[in-house]
């Protein structure tokens, strides 16, 4: 397959956090007369759509009122309203327009129903959770108990969520999480890698396809989007995606609907979005190498895991977790080596101190894991091993890979999933240090 062109992409600087740990704009539309009237709808940005048909962001009783009759969207100027080719009208404080910006109290009227605009603002103010977990995202730090008070309160809601992070913080855990703590629970959660697939079947693999639609096609395809029909479709690592299919994705997710390839009609969807990144998307909009406007529809709500060297009192929880986790008593962990664990720089995050705590317990064998026992990946010596006894950093890690094979007999999917590897990294990885079964 043909490598993918390369992007110009801005990585999360080490250290650095974004503007905000969590940004949630919303504004109200409040109905002050008509048949609903009393009834209160949000509005996040970057865009909603009202009428009387179903699939608008807000539906109507008014029979006076289009099927789709008018959008509201956010623009770098302000909000923009914009009738949509209606019959009877849209009405901005008594004015008829076609489009207009609307300022924080005023007036829409739309055949019997009229309606108060208040404009998105931003809402950041969450108070400090007492819960030190949420699903399986845990951490006690004053950082990531705010974190978890936020997802607390965004996971009931239908808001597409954007998760920020460094590699191996846990983007995929905090996804899973808002899924299994939200009215969609029940349903599918379908993982969409957007850096694991070739750029030529992106789409194939997103939006599916009926046979015939490209050489090879022998089958009928559903992809992500109609696999997660009813649940959650999480999109990782989505600031990988290239610019010329990102229209693409916009599209599906403002229309709620996708068109298989070689299809002849629109599929209706009902998915719930939760996306990730390692990259500042924000920067890459100003670059130009993210569209602005598929950003706005990603991030209803933005989260920053805050990488694991800025909240060090977390690790040594964490380590304890993982080893239970891991089928170990956590108190095998003595006091020496939750210390060395707390004081490493842990540049692979939360992922890099799950396989260090692994590989410690399987090195310690049935004995407590002291200090000697904890090995960074940076600590390996090359080569087979020195005259001073220590091994190679191959030879850990080839025991390690055997340990972890071993205790989930053979499954190679489940112990790439422990190791935090792709099956195919196992695969090598087996084949490199001759390892046998």
């Amino acid at each position: 397959m043909p490598d993918r062109e390369p992007k110009r992409t801005v990585p999360l600087a080490p250290g650095v956090r974004l503007e905000r740990q969590v940004a949630l704009r919303q504004g109200y539309l409040v109905v002050t007369a008509g048949p609903d009237a009393g009834r209160r709808f949000l509005f996040s940005p970057p865009r909603m759509t009202i009428g009387t048909a179903d699939d608008n962001d807000v539906v109507l009783a008014d029979s006076t009122v289009s099927k789709r009759h008018l959008a509201i969207e956010e623009a770098a100027e302000g909000c923009l309203v914009r009738d949509l080719g209606t019959t009877n009208g849209t009405y901005l404080d008594e004015h008829r327009i076609r489009e207009a910006f609307l300022t924080s109290g005023a007036s829409l009227s739309l055949g019997a129903t009229t309606m108060r605009f208040e404009a998105p603002r931003e809402n950041v103010k969450v108070s400090a959770s007492a819960r030190t977990s949420f699903g399986a995202f845990r951490g006690e730090s004053p950082a990531v108990r705010d974190l978890i008070a936020l997802l607390g309160k965004v996971a009931p809601s239908e808001l597409p969520v954007l998760v920020m992070a460094e590699t191996g913080a846990g983007k995929e855990v905090v996804a899973q999480s808002i899924h299994d703590e939200s009215k969609r629970k029940a349903k599918p959660f379908v993982v969409f890698d957007c850096s694991a697939v070739a750029r030529e079947l992106v789409e194939s693999a997103l939006f599916g396809h009926r046979p015939g639609a490209f050489t090879g096609a022998g089958e009928t395809r559903k992809g992500a989007f109609q696999s997660a029909e009813g649940g959650t479709l999480f999109l990782d690592e989505v600031g990988e995606l290239p610019l010329d299919l990102q229209p693409k994705l916009l599209r599906a997710l403002e229309k709620r609907q996708v068109t298989p390839l070689g299809a002849d009609a629109p599929v209706p969807l009902n998915v719930r979005i939760v996306s990730a990144t390692n990259r500042d998307l924000r920067e890459m909009v100003r670059l130009g190498t993210f569209r602005r406007d598929l950003y706005y529809r990603l991030a209803g709500v933005e989260v920053l895991i805050p990488p694991l060297r800025e909240r060090r009192g977390d690790v040594a929880p964490l380590a304890r977790h993982f080893a239970e986790a891991a089928g170990h008593d956590p108190e095998r962990l003595t006091k020496a080596a939750l210390a060395k664990l707390s004081a490493a720089p842990w540049p692979g995050n939360a992922r890099e101190l799950r396989n260090a705590v692994e590989r410690a317990l399987t090195l310690a064998g049935d004995r407590a894991v002291e200090a000697d026992d904890v090995t960074m990946v940076e600590e390996g010596a090359t080569g087979a091993g020195g005259a001073d006894g220590t091994r190679s950093l191959e030879a850990v890690e080839a025991e390690a890979i055997l340990a972890t094979l071993r205790r989930t007999g053979w499954n190679r999917s489940e112990a790439a999933r422990v190791l935090g590897i792709t099956r195919g990294t196992l695969a090598e990885k087996i084949t490199r240090y001759k390892l046998r079964e």
